[in-house]
């Protein structure tokens, strides 16, 4: 499910300028499935499916399946519109260096949104 983002990523103008500043790995995970997504200013360059021992990556956002079901529907019940609801309810994790997620947050809520239009 995560595969298709690097090309409408890549293949949006305003999400990638959001992103110019913006060159880090990350994680999106689906109960125990991995995928390690590399960022170079704002072009996401590999979306690899794990697991992964030993790979780097800034942070890690973690969720049941089910819960990303609900995130990506076009209008998601209230606690599933966003990464940072998901988390304070208990429907997902953050973990990492939040810093690098916060300093770029349009960028990858931009990113995630695109979710909702597969």
């Amino acid at each position: 499910m995560f595969e298709i983002l690097a090309s409408k990523v890549n293949n949006n103008a305003h999400i990638r300028r959001l992103g110019r500043g913006c060159t880090t790995a990350f994680v999106l995970q689906v109960d125990n499935e991995q995928f390690h997504l590399s960022v170079d200013r704002g072009q996401i360059t590999s979306v690899s499916q794990g697991p992964f021992q030993m790979r780097g990556s800034s942070f890690v956002i973690s969720a049941a399946k089910d819960t990303w079901t609900e995130f990506m529907r076009p209008i998601p019940r209230p606690g599933f519109h966003d990464i940072f609801a998901m988390s304070a309810t208990g429907n997902a994790k953050i973990e990492g260096d939040i810093n690098i997620l916060l300093g770029h947050l349009a960028y990858f809520k931009a990113v995630l949104d695109l979710l909702r239009k597969v």
